[in-house]
């Protein structure tokens, strides 16, 4: 039986709605939902015929395209109810995008795609409900969708679950992601196309071969005793990606997908089970200057590296601050978003910046040149091997970037396969922790 983490009723005020794109690859499994799809494109069909939408029949492909974004339209939505998950489906209706080929885009997302929303939303099908963005520049996930009353009743009626809805596991995993023009203030630095070769084969292969294995793994989740409000997930969303980043293939790279990463600290540490044990989280300690003295051919002091005199109660403060300097390509000349309340009232970033260049004067050059992707993918290539290694030794690890969820009785063999392979791919020794 499928899991699904408990829904409750709260407060608006108290839950931050976070929408998520339309998953084009849902698809009705079981015979209950198969009747529902073959319904709705039927009732569809008819509609058309009767206000003489379509004067000529479709071809054999464009009506298997059509059927197929249907279905990925209805399992979607019927997702998105049972598992009650907050916020709404954003969807794109630019032709621009849905018209131009793309590795990245799935059949069910063609430029038939707005068409067929429509036709589904129309006040005698009903099936959909939307909300049209207006053509502005950077509204372009205001467009959303979610269950119409129509769709809730048969919902009902076939008394359907998570278990009669699946997921292809065919949409491309090695995703690469274009530099942001600084210029364009709307600029989200969009999905970049590109030529296959044998390192992005190489990529492709590693993730096939650690999807395979998360899929079969043997994963719970205990909502006892984690406090509300609740994550929404279900547990069968398990296939990772890599997304690489500035239009280079070995610039990010980090993991993104598992549902494990939705879940919010505290409740993957105090829910999250794997192969019947309790899952214990392991993170790597200071990973990103770590690496960046790695790079500069230097060993990183002994001492924690964001302890710093006279800041010594500020230390999330300084670890913030630090990883916006490996990142930034020009000097902070402001504290970065989120991180003035970690400090004191009189503290200044340029104090702030000029503390941390005093502790770390080995590195000092490499700050403000826009270093952090390339750390990010040095550890992304770490956190992979991890992966791999542990699955080599029978051992389920599930990734959260810097961090690896893995069974409470494999920390120490866990510890060591990531120490050893971050003193493989850095020179330099790591630190690794287990968050309580």
């Amino acid at each position: 039986m499928d899991q699904v983490a408990p829904i409750f009723d709260a407060p608006d005020d108290e839950v931050e709605a976070r929408d998520r794109a339309f998953n084009a690859y849902r698809f009705a499994a079981s015979e209950n939902a198969k009747a529902i799809v073959a319904e709705v494109i039927r009732l569809l069909l008819n509609y058309e015929a009767h206000f003489g939408l379509k004067k000529n029949k479709r071809r054999a492909k464009d009506q298997e395209t059509f059927d197929l974004t249907v279905d990925a339209i209805l399992s979607d939505l019927m997702h998105h109810r049972l598992v009650g998950e907050e916020g709404s489906i954003y969807v794109t209706r630019s032709n621009r995008v849905l018209g131009t080929k793309s590795r990245y885009r799935p059949r069910a997302y063609s430029k038939m795609f707005p068409y067929i929303v429509d036709l589904m939303a129309k006040p005698e099908m009903g099936f959909v409900v939307q909300d049209v963005a207006p053509a502005v520049e950077g509204l372009a996930r205001s467009t959303v969708v979610r269950v119409g009353r129509p769709l809730l009743l048969r919902i009902e009626e076939h008394e359907i679950g998570l278990d009669d809805l699946g997921q292809h596991l065919h949409g491309e995993t090695i995703i690469l992601k274009r530099t942001k023009d600084v210029d364009d203030y709307w600029d989200e630095g969009g999905f970049q196309e590109y030529e296959d070769t044998a390192v992005t084969d190489k990529f492709r292969q590693e993730l096939d071969n650690i999807n395979q294995w998360l899929a079969s793994a043997d994963l719970r989740f205990d909502h006892t005793g984690t406090p509300w409000p609740q994550t929404a997930f279900h547990i069968g969303d398990r296939q990772l990606r890599r997304i690489f980043t500035q239009g280079r293939f070995d610039s990010g790279g980090r993991l993104f997908g598992g549902f494990w990463q939705r879940l919010r600290k505290h409740e993957r540490r105090q829910g999250l089970w794997i192969g019947g044990e309790k899952a214990v989280e392991l993170d790597y300690g200071q990973v990103g200057p770590r690496i960046l003295y790695a790079l500069t051919g230097q060993k990183p002091p002994t001492d924690d590296l964001y302890h710093l005199w006279g800041y010594t109660q500020q230390r999330d403060g300084i670890k913030r601050v630090m990883s916006a300097m490996i990142f930034a390509s020009d000097r902070l000349d402001r504290f970065p978003k989120g991180t003035r309340k970690l400090f004191r009232r009189g503290d200044k970033v340029g104090d702030v910046v000029e503390a941390i260049e005093a502790k770390h004067p080995l590195i000092k050059g490499s700050f403000h040149r826009g270093l952090g992707h390339d750390t990010q993918f040095i550890e992304s290539q770490i956190m992979v091997e991890v992966i791999l290694t542990l699955k080599a030794e029978g051992i389920v690890g599930l990734p959260i970037h810097d961090a690896v969820m893995v069974p409470a009785t494999k920390t120490s063999i866990a510890t060591d396969i990531m120490l050893s392979t971050f003193h493989r791919h850095t020179g330099v020794e790591g630190i690794v922790t287990e968050e309580a």
